[in-house]
């Protein structure tokens, strides 16, 4: 969907020209081997997105085991990454496929453990779901979020059930996310990828 190993090639020369241009983040790239690293974006980015499993290069962890990136960072690369494949004229909904495949590599890059509560960090001795408000206002998170795909011509597709169905989705998804965020664990995070295989 993004032109093959061509356009990959663009994307990765178009994406790293944006990063070392971008203010937040072009510190991280300053003295390395520019050739080097597109040649393993380019790899990388190949196998991450679907195509031959090619990348033979070091572990994420170990590569910026030492660089102290946070979310801001990662964050900042996944904008530059919206506007690289824009910039293409890559379609949006590609482009959303694109940084839904990219965000898994989070947890790596900032060298978090894997996992569904990998990201609910106490803060003050209180874990994100207290912090959101306890399980109600999950609750009306979802609520609103579910709404919100339900009017989105782009997913309205996967959420539009009946409604015994809708409210069970709903459920699940309140439970993974309260789970996530450091509440009670009452969903079993190996059901997520079996549960989206047929999407």
């Amino acid at each position: 969907q993004i032109h093959g190993e061509s356009g990959m090639e663009l994307f990765v020369e178009r994406l790293y020209d944006m990063i070392i241009s971008d203010s937040r983040i072009q510190g991280f790239f300053v003295g390395k081997n520019i050739s080097q690293i597109r040649e393993g974006l380019k790899l990388y980015f190949t196998e991450l997105l679907g195509g031959p499993k090619i990348y033979k290069g070091r572990d994420l962890v170990d590569i910026h085991m030492a660089l102290n990136l946070t979310d801001y960072h990662f964050d900042c690369f996944l904008s530059d990454t919206e506007k690289a494949l824009a910039g293409l004229g890559i379609p949006d909904d590609t482009i959303d496929e694109v940084v839904v495949s990219f965000e898994p590599v989070r947890s790596s890059l900032l060298n978090r453990t894997r996992g569904l509560g990998a990201s609910a960090a106490m803060r003050n001795g209180r874990a994100l779901v207290e912090r959101l408000g306890g399980e109600m206002n999950v609750e009306a998170i979802v609520e609103t979020m579910y709404s919100g795909c339900l009017d989105d011509p782009r997913v309205r597709y996967f959420f539009e059930q009946a409604r015994e169905k809708m409210a069970r989705t709903k459920r699940l998804m309140v439970a993974a996310m309260v789970g996530a965020f450091g509440g009670a664990s009452t969903y079993d995070e190996r059901n997520m990828r079996p549960k989206h295989y047929n999407m």
